[in-house]
């Protein structure tokens, strides 16, 4: 008599089906989900564990034997004493056993009793219809892959025109890349070499609001003494003396008391400077603008970043815009604005220029 037949119609209906004197079967909801390694998407069913301390006959199993294959309940009870009996010498030889439909029952360590559910059948009434399905992972080329793709998709379809001259083209083509590579690989080898050349690049020159050093003083042109011939403090005193007014421009040196020189101090134009910066900003209708935000304090954040940098940073709020532009610096004419652009698309190469 097949007893597992039995226990797999009394799972539909039942959440525990005990068979006496071995175990219980105990059954609780899993909802809908998906295995993460196996890609599988399955339904809501009945996950079916197994209590070996659930021994006790409730009746429930020997009934459903009674009345379906029509003996009577003792013979139902010693049918299902002789199943278990069988599948207890299975186990202890075998060390597994398989219910149709059901599971599978192995022995683990230390001869425990383990169960694994068979997951083909799903014992849930609600999810009838319903079957596990597979959706490979999707596969998502990087954007390097893309660009190189599309580069190398591109075909260039030369005109029956030209068609004839292309092959004399692609020889000339080739004799003239030879004495190139060559002139490259030496111009290569060459600049290691020439420290002189990388120690006096001026990386700053990329930021053109960054301030430029003025000279404080400069050589003047002078009638200097026959070097043979000694200067003495003296004559130093009289040349300041000679000087009137414009001794006050002038600084004299004198060196292991011989050729004095003489430097011509620059005035202060402090304040010229301050001016003409004012009435520019006033004139500014050109800005290089590095980012626009939604948000004030994602703007006000990158303001205060490009001012650390050094560049004249501001905030620009135009009327019917909810953006703030925040601006690497303004200019009054364009052509200012684009060499500046160009510079700072060195550091940032999505920046813009904007009217405003």
């Amino acid at each position: 008599m097949n007893v597992e037949k039995h226990i797999s119609q009394l799972l539909f209906e039942h959440d525990c089906v005990i068979v006496p004197e071995f175990g219980g079967f105990v059954c609780n909801y899993s909802s809908a989900g998906i295995h993460p390694s196996k890609h599988q998407f399955h339904p809501p069913f009945k996950k079916i564990s197994f209590n070996r301390n659930l021994k006790n006959n409730d009746g429930l199993l020997a009934n459903q034997v009674s009345v379906s294959e029509g003996i009577s309940y003792s013979d139902s009870n010693r049918t299902i004493s002789e199943y278990v009996q069988n599948l207890t010498r299975e186990l202890n030889s075998n060390k597994r056993f398989d219910l149709l439909s059901i599971g599978t029952f192995y022995t683990g360590e230390e001869d425990t009793l383990l169960f694994e559910q068979d997951e083909t059948v799903n014992y849930l009434p609600e999810s009838f219809g319903l079957s596990t399905f597979n959706s490979p992972a999707i596969k998502r080329e990087p954007i390097e892959r893309k660009i190189v793709k599309k580069l190398q998709d591109k075909v260039v379809v030369p005109s029956k025109e030209k068609a004839d001259a292309i092959p004399v083209k692609r020889r000339t083509s080739r004799y003239l890349l030879v004495p190139m590579a060559a002139s490259l690989i030496a111009f290569l080898l060459w600049l290691p070499f020439q420290t002189s050349l990388i120690n006096n690049i001026d990386y700053s020159s990329l930021n053109p609001f960054a301030p430029k050093e003025q000279p404080h003083y400069q050589l003047s042109e002078i009638d200097l003494p026959d070097p043979d011939s000694d200067v003495s403090k003296d004559n130093v005193r009289g040349m300041l003396a000679m000087g009137g007014k414009d001794t006050m421009r002038y600084l004299n040196i004198v060196i292991d008391g011989k050729i004095p020189i003489v430097v011509r101090l620059q005035e202060d134009a402090t304040k010229v400077v301050k001016t003409k910066n004012k009435e520019s900003r006033s004139k500014n209708h050109f800005h290089i603008v590095a980012g626009a935000f939604a948000v004030s304090g994602n703007a006000e954040k990158l303001q205060r970043k490009l001012v650390k940098a050094g560049y004249e940073a501001t905030i620009i709020d135009k009327r019917g815009k909810s953006l703030r532009f925040v601006s690497y610096g303004g200019f009054a004419t364009k052509e200012e604005a684009t060499q500046a652009l160009e510079k700072i698309r060195a550091v940032q190469g999505d920046a813009w220029l904007m009217t405003n």
